[in-house]
């Protein structure tokens, strides 16, 4: 089955998800990288399957995926499924999809969609071995999500009571954003190399005079700050919650050191939840 999954990431986690998912889906799937260039990104024409991923950002999708998602127009209907990652695994990050589908549902069928928990690159650092938790968990849990898509098989959402009042009114993050994109700075440690320019998926940054001069397209992805190689990087009011440096996936998994899970038991209360559900679909007793 050819496959290709839209993808905005801001600091690789729903990238990572999408190499899981195109791994299993089999080597006819295609990953394409939304940005400020979507419009130039491949047609679904040609494709049996399509899939959506992102962030979510204050409990929605960013921006930039209900713009693009507008302009997702195939020739025929199709099958089309979403996944989205964040910092906990609560089922108000549901609610993100609701505009996003209401776009969709039109031109696809909208067989299921998944929430992974992954690292946060706000509020607080993880430890390795959360993080190899979580990327292992995720790992076992794309696959099952692939065999329900092939399967055809659709699924209703869960979404809480008031998810989407709270959604509606955390929109107003969409707003922030480009308040707050030209107050962010790049202080003396600023080596001017360039790379924040190069990888902002939002065209959002320039050099001037060897400095970077950040503008109103920001969507508060923090892929400037977070990869910047010398931290360099003050995101504003949200300064305080910024997580610097990325984290290294490809070591901690390998770390024989570092179990592959940790009980549920002695997760952070906030995760109980999530891992319990996921126990559950995996047919494990927590």
């Amino acid at each position: 089955m050819r496959c290709i999954i839209y993808v905005f990431s801001g600091t690789g986690n729903t990238m990572l998800v999408a190499e899981e998912y195109a791994a299993s889906l089999g080597p006819e799937t295609h990953i394409a990288a939304i940005d400020s260039s979507f419009m130039d990104l491949p047609s679904p024409n040609g494709y049996q399957l399509v899939g959506i991923g992102y962030p979510v950002h204050a409990f929605n999708a960013p921006e930039i995926v209900e713009r693009f998602a507008r302009e997702l127009k195939p020739s025929v209907h199709q099958n089309l499924f979403i996944f989205h990652t964040g910092g906990e695994g609560l089922h108000f990050n549901d609610t993100s999809s609701v505009r996003i589908r209401r776009i969709l549902r039109k031109d696809f069928t909208i067989l299921s969609e998944r929430h992974y928990v992954m690292p946060y690159n706000m509020i607080f650092r993880h430890s390795d071995a959360m993080v190899k938790h979580m990327v292992t968990y995720m790992r076992k849990l794309v696959p099952l999500h692939v065999s329900s898509i092939l399967a055809k098989r659709t699924e209703g959402m869960r979404l809480m009571p008031f998810s989407r009042i709270v959604s509606s009114v955390l929109r107003i993050e969409w707003l922030y954003a480009k308040l707050q994109g030209p107050t962010m700075r790049a202080g003396d440690s600023c080596t001017g190399c360039g790379l924040c320019a190069r990888r902002c998926p939002m065209g959002n940054i320039t050099v001037v005079n060897g400095r970077p001069v950040f503008g109103r397209n920001c969507s508060l992805c923090v892929r400037c700050s977070f990869s910047c190689p010398v931290d360099a990087i003050s995101i504003g009011l949200l300064n305080g919650w910024r997580v610097s440096g990325p984290y290294e996936v490809d070591r901690v998994m390998a770390d024989q050191t570092i179990p592959d899970t940790i009980p549920i038991e002695k997760l952070p209360r906030l995760y109980r939840k999530y891992y319990r559900e996921a126990d559950a679909m995996l047919g494990k007793r927590s």
